[in-house]
């Protein structure tokens, strides 16, 4: 123990010498009046290698843009981990270019020789207490490095510099680049411990891949790279490579076409419901009830009938929890969708010893609450809110909603996988949320076919004439589907596009994506909606003819004595699932996936460390039915 404080005074001590090397790579803000060429003559580097750092740059940079430049004081032993050298092991700390190794049992001064690459002269040369008392278990030496230029020049030939977008993570990040999140984490070490920040610069793989079909990929093996290398950046064994590529068996060679599998479809494991015998948990829910007031008018207050069935459908759950053997203590409090008595609620000491706390509603109550609990034990649930989370600095906080921009990421794979050259439109609107919207994806849509433009109709005067569907329709080919782009949730916008499209002729086979479906939807014509077979993402879903709705709907009538709304299978959903997967551990990332009666829990990581659910499903008009489509044809 003794040396092992030791070697923690060293790296606290050297930890503020190395931190500022670290990085091969680090981000710049362009200053007014600056250019590609004029960063590029104060760096020492050619425009042409800035450019290759930043691949976004088109043209050429505005003042506040973010590059990615190298690092002149960069030092490539300082950015070694651990798990870069061999020999290395677990518990050894790098500091100031020597490795500070606890001597364990059955080691000898000519196995550690061996294993760390180095001479025994430099070896007591650095411990000069060797030569008069020997080795000795628990004792701390320090070793020089040792690099294996080889494993360096690898991971610099296949890896390259990324600058970190809002709202990126982990997950949509390793998708991105076809690889695990634990090869992710592997290659930036700092991520797996801090997370991500937004202009974080780091390392990710540059990938030669092609489409063999939906589950495999065929991977080019890039020059100085293993057997290893290959199976943690596709997360699996030795052993399933081999047996997908039998030619591997004797050596990995550059060069190399082989089958990988396709990280971009590889789903997680189911979660399995399971509460251990005497497991008890403390759980508080924070709704606007609003019981202070003198009258309660359900009639006409939309967010007390919310509040209400949501917390109806809770009880429902758990019953259903307490009737599998789970004790629960649960304390209700009333927000009365105030952020000054949700902080004072969250501001008591108990609440920080709870197993989780459901609520508040609206976002800027919860964010009051998540900072009160963030240094607490609970897991903070906003249940309903899909608006972004990820400015709040809580890795507690979870939302069960996906945000418009997950919906928007799920759709858009579902397009790539069934794009068969169809023609795109996309069909603005003179709105902020339009243009952001379309921002999200026009560069996907073009990058479906770069040889096909994709076309844009927009509003003039405020609103789409129907003259201008109609010159526009003239304009399509025929005998061929043409895919439909809508960018906004406004209803005179909406009634535009449906209305419109919705009595396009027969003969014109026509087919409209969305990238959300709101309440302003619900005014328009079904028959519309079918005639263009409307596509869209959403959180929930309720197949009423489902069995599980139907056992659901027969307790909630008993008890309630009414049919439960969208509202109060949410409610059940949400805390059927945290509770059992609470019952099970705290760490709902790694839990895999559920399906409850309306509501599919994907959870993953967000931008400031927090956690978001991703189960989201595509679904379809079919005629006046809706119904969840797979990845297949739409």
């Amino acid at each position: 123990m003794k040396h092992f404080k030791i070697v923690v005074f060293l790296f606290l001590f050297g930890w503020v010498g190395i931190f500022a090397q670290d990085k091969k790579f680090v981000t710049y803000k362009v200053q007014e009046g600056e250019t590609i060429q004029s960063i590029s003559k104060a760096l020492s580097i050619t425009p042409y290698d800035l450019l290759k750092l930043n691949p976004d740059i088109k043209d050429n940079v505005t003042k506040d843009d973010m590059l990615i430049i190298p690092n002149k004081q960069y030092d490539p032993l300082a950015d070694l981990s651990v798990a870069d050298l061999s020999g290395v092991g677990d518990k050894d700390i790098i500091v100031d270019k020597f490795i500070y190794h606890e001597v364990v049992p059955k080691e000898t001064i000519y196995s550690i020789v061996k294993s760390f690459n180095v001479t025994s002269e430099e070896l007591n040369k650095n411990n000069p207490f060797l030569r008069e008392n020997g080795l000795r278990i628990g004792q701390v030496i320090k070793i020089p490095l040792s690099i294996n230029d080889t494993e360096l020049k690898a991971k610099e030939a296949n890896t390259q510099p990324y600058l970190v977008k809002a709202k990126e993570t982990k997950y949509s990040i390793s998708k991105k680049f076809g690889i695990s999140i634990d090869y992710l984490e592997e290659l930036n070490p700092k991520i797996a411990e801090n997370g991500l920040q937004i202009d974080d610069v780091i390392i990710v793989p540059i990938v030669p891949i092609e489409s063999v079909d939906d589950e495999f990929l065929i991977y080019e093996v890039q020059k100085l790279e293993t057997m290893y290398s290959i199976t943690r950046k596709f997360g699996i064994t030795e052993e399933e490579m081999i047996a997908l590529n039998p030619e591997v068996s004797g050596g990995i060679k550059e060069g190399m076409l082989i089958k990988v599998p396709n990280m971009l479809i590889k789903s997680k494991p189911l979660f399995i419901d399971n509460i251990p015998v005497d497991t008890e948990l403390k759980i508080a829910m924070m709704l606007p009830f609003k019981s202070k007031r003198d009258s309660l008018n359900f009639a006409g207050d939309r967010l007390l009938n919310i509040t209400t069935d949501f917390y109806f459908g809770a009880m429902i759950a758990l019953d259903s929890l307490k009737n599998q053997g789970l004790s629960v203590t649960m304390k209700v409090f009333d927000t009365e969708n105030s952020k000054q008595i949700s902080n004072k609620i969250s501001d008591q000491v108990e609440l920080q010893e709870f197993d989780a706390v459901i609520g508040p509603l609206f976002l800027a109550n919860v964010k009051s609450v998540s900072d009160n609990l963030k240094y607490g034990k609970p897991l903070i649930i906003s249940p309903i809110s899909t608006k972004d989370h990820s400015y709040i600095d809580n890795n507690k906080l979870v939302q069960e909603r996906a945000s418009l921009e997950n919906q928007t990421e799920e759709m858009m794979d579902f397009i790539k996988a069934n794009y068969e050259s169809q023609d795109l439109i996309v069909i603005k609107n003179n709105s902020k949320r339009s243009q952001e919207q379309y921002d999200r994806i026009i560069a996907d849509l073009k990058a479906l076919n770069p040889e096909k433009e994709v076309k844009t109709l927009e509003p003039k005067d405020g609103y789409i004439h129907p003259d201008e569907f109609r010159v526009f329709r003239d304009t399509l080919e025929r005998n061929i589907v043409n895919w439909f782009f809508i960018t906004d949730n406004d209803p005179a916008y909406l009634g535009d596009v449906f209305n419109n499209l919705g009595v396009f002729p027969e003969a014109d086979s026509l087919l409209v994506f969305g990238f959300e479906k709101d309440r302003n939807f619900d005014k328009i014509d079904n028959n519309f909606l079918a005639r263009v077979h409307f596509h869209y993402p959403t959180n929930t879903f309720i197949d009423h003819n489902s069995s599980v709705y139907k056992n659901f709907e027969s307790m909630y009538r008993r008890k309630y004595y009414g049919r439960p709304s969208s509202f109060a299978v949410e409610g059940f959903d949400v805390t059927y699932d945290l509770l059992q997967r609470l019952s099970d551990t705290t760490d709902i990332i790694q839990q895999g996936v559920s399906e409850r009666i309306g509501t599919k829990y994907d959870f993953i990581e967000n931008t400031s460390g927090g956690i978001i659910n991703k189960g989201i499903y595509i679904i379809k008009y079919e005629g006046l039915s809706e119904k969840v489509v797979n990845s297949k044809k739409p």
